[in-house]
């Protein structure tokens, strides 16, 4: 069964298409930036999906670094974590944005 997990990374100072592509690789594999019932954006450059269950968050990581450096994504941090339980607070998500 899958499991939840969540991104948070940093590129080094690169363009918007830069983040555009980062974006599309991580939504790719079923990450998004808004919360799994679609209700409340996330801080920026945060995803959040789920992960196969025998993965751990050292193997996500891993994969995120694999993908972002065959894009060309001068990756400066990341953050990687596996979640059991969450809860949040923030912008509730305006589903014309999302619909551009």
């Amino acid at each position: 069964m899958p499991k939840g997990a969540v991104i948070s990374f940093d590129l080094k100072p690169q363009g918007s298409e830069d983040y555009k592509t980062a974006y599309s690789i991580l939504g790719n594999a079923g990450f998004t930036v808004t919360t799994p019932n679609m209700t409340i954006f996330l801080p920026n450059t945060t995803v959040v999906g789920t992960i196969p269950d025998d993965w751990t968050a050292e193997r996500l990581r891993d994969a995120v670094i694999f993908e972002f450096r065959n894009a060309g994504l001068n990756l400066t941090s990341i953050l990687c974590g596996v979640i059991t339980d969450w809860a949040v607070l923030g912008d509730r998500v305006d589903y014309k944005t999302l619909a551009r």
